[in-house]
């Protein structure tokens, strides 16, 4: 995986919460976050989504991640910002969706939004997305939710998390993205 460069970077910024409120907006009633639950965001950008998992559901733990630490610095900020001090349930740190430093079975959910084709050389390529899909299954508790979207690939994505034993709970697919949330084995 490599660095974004500062326009993509700030531009996936820019838009981040905005987008983050109308992911959340589709799931409705099939995301519920109890407020023991232990969180990781994937790809984190610049923090939007943290935010608002953070303001909404008030998870005990909420661990943020990206593989560019620039991001996390961005991350950083932004709730910093907004809230004048990260609270101690939020956690930020750099991290490689390749190889997650957190134990098996450490996570309640997932969220992994429009970023698992940067795991990748080029988008479009379907080579390192099935491991980032089993290091998620391996940090999620057993019955946990992978809260997705992707635009490219889907189909296989789809497909390799049914081979890891996913159940699909919710799929909204559309023609730019898809939006799924699956249940880990039990």
């Amino acid at each position: 995986m490599a660095e974004m460069n500062w326009l993509s970077r700030r531009l996936i910024d820019l838009r981040t919460e905005s987008r983050a409120r109308r992911v959340l907006a589709r799931l409705g009633s099939h995301l519920e976050l109890s407020t023991t639950a232990q969180v990781l965001e994937l790809g984190s950008g610049g923090g939007g989504l943290l935010a608002l998992l953070h303001d909404r559901f008030h998870p005990a733990r909420l661990v943020g991640t990206d593989y560019d630490v620039a991001q996390v610095d961005a991350a950083r900020k932004l709730l910093t910002a907004r809230w004048g001090e990260i609270p101690r349930s939020v956690e930020l740190e750099p991290a490689d969706a390749l190889s997650l430093p957190f134990p098996d079975r450490s996570f309640d959910d997932v969220f992994a939004m429009m970023m698992l084709h940067h795991v990748e050389e080029r988008p479009t390529e379907y080579v390192r997305r099935p491991q980032a899909l089993q290091e998620i299954r391996r940090v999620l508790k057993p019955g946990g939710l992978l809260v997705y979207s992707e635009i490219f690939r889907r189909k296989e994505i789809r497909e390799t998390l049914r081979s890891l034993g996913f159940a699909e709970a919710f799929l909204r697919p559309g023609w730019r993205s898809d939006l799924g949330v699956f249940r880990s084995p039990s």
